[in-house]
C-alpha cells in the first residue's frame, strides 16, 4: 500500500512540474507579446506580483531557484542568475525586460563575490559587474542600481533597476521578504 501511494506521489508532482512548466512558458510568452505590443517594459512593483514570488515553489532547491529567478523578470529591469562552482559564480541565465533566456558561453565568465549572510542584499556598480561576466547588454547606459542578492549557498541573483532610490529601497525590502519566505525550509 505504501508503494502504491509512494508511486501515486511521485506521479502527481511530476504532473504538477509539468503544469507549472507549461503555465510559466505560458505567461512568459504572453509578457513577450505585450512588450511588442506596448514597445517599453516597465518593472512591476505590484506588491500581489512581490508576494507571489514565494508561492507554489517546487521542493527542490535548483527548481525553486530557477522559478523564483523566472518570476523576478518582472519585478526588475535585469538580472543574472548566479550559480556557485567551488567559490566561483557563474552566470547560468538571465533576464531582460521581462525575458528570460539561458546563458550559453558562460565559461569565460566567472566572477567572486563576498562573503554575506544568505539574504543579504549587497548594492555594487552595475557597470563593472555586469562587464565581468561579459552582459553588458543587461544595462547599456550603466545606470542602473545593482543588487546582489544570496539566496542559497549554491544560487546567487544579480538584479538590476532603474527605479529611483525613493521607490528602490521598499521594493527591496518587500523582494528580500518575500525570497526568505521562499528560500526557508
Amino acid at each position: 500500500m505504501e508503494k502504491l501511494s509512494q508511486s501515486l506521489v511521485s506521479k502527481l508532482t511530476k504532473v504538477q512540474r509539468r503544469i507549472e512548466a507549461v503555465l510559466e512558458n505560458d505567461f512568459e510568452n504572453k509578457v513577450e507579446e505585450q512588450e511588442r505590443q506596448q514597445g517599453a517594459f516597465e518593472a512591476s512593483r505590484d506588491i500581489s506580483l512581490v508576494r507571489g514570488l514565494s508561492q507554489a515553489l517546487p521542493e527542490d532547491h535548483i527548481d525553486r531557484a530557477i522559478v523564483v529567478f523566472s518570476r523576478l523578470a518582472l519585478l526588475f529591469d535585469g538580472g543574472v542568475l548566479l550559480e556557485n562552482n567551488d567559490g566561483q559564480w557563474r552566470a547560468q541565465a538571465s533576464f531582460f525586460k521581462g525575458a528570460t533566456q539561458l546563458v550559453k558561453n558562460n565559461k569565460k565568465a566567472v566572477i567572486s563575490i563576498p562573503q554575506a549572510p544568505l539574504m543579504s542584499v549587497l548594492k555594487t556598480d552595475s557597470r563593472s559587474m555586469l562587464k565581468r561576466l561579459q552582459m553588458s547588454s543587461l544595462d547599456t547606459r550603466g545606470e542602473a542600481s545593482c543588487l546582489l542578492v544570496k539566496v542559497s549557498p549554491d544560487f546567487a541573483f544579480l538584479l538590476l533597476s532603474n527605479l529611483p532610490d525613493l521607490w528602490l529601497k521598499d521594493h527591496v525590502e518587500n523582494v528580500r521578504r518575500a525570497l526568505i519566505n521562499g528560500f526557508a525550509d
